[in-house]
């Protein structure tokens, strides 16, 4: 995927920068997202017509899409407290 069109930032959210799941959430395809879970941000995307935010971050050496639908009846509740759901991390060790 080539992730250079994504935009670097997203409310709180900054490329480069680690972030944990500070709330485990479900996303639009239905995934479970754990807290406890580190990621690193790559960039978003938003379908406004649909009020879908791509989220992409890098995850053990691949580029993780989590989706989301900026609704109420779906996950506009983690939209609206993104800072929330995912808290800046910074770890002393990496392995990725």
């Amino acid at each position: 995927m080539d992730t250079r069109q994504l935009k670097q930032t997203c409310a709180h959210l900054v490329a480069g920068k680690y972030y944990k799941v500070a709330k485990t959430f479900v996303d639009y395809d239905g995934v479970t997202r754990c807290k406890g879970e580190v990621w690193k941000f790559v960039g978003s995307s938003f379908l406004a017509y649909e009020s879908g935010l791509s989220l992409f971050f890098w995850v053990k050496g691949k580029v993780m899409h989590v989706r989301l639908q900026a609704i109420p009846e779906e996950q506009g509740h983690i939209t609206e407290h993104l800072d929330q759901y995912l808290v800046e991390h910074n770890p002393w060790w990496r392995f990725w």
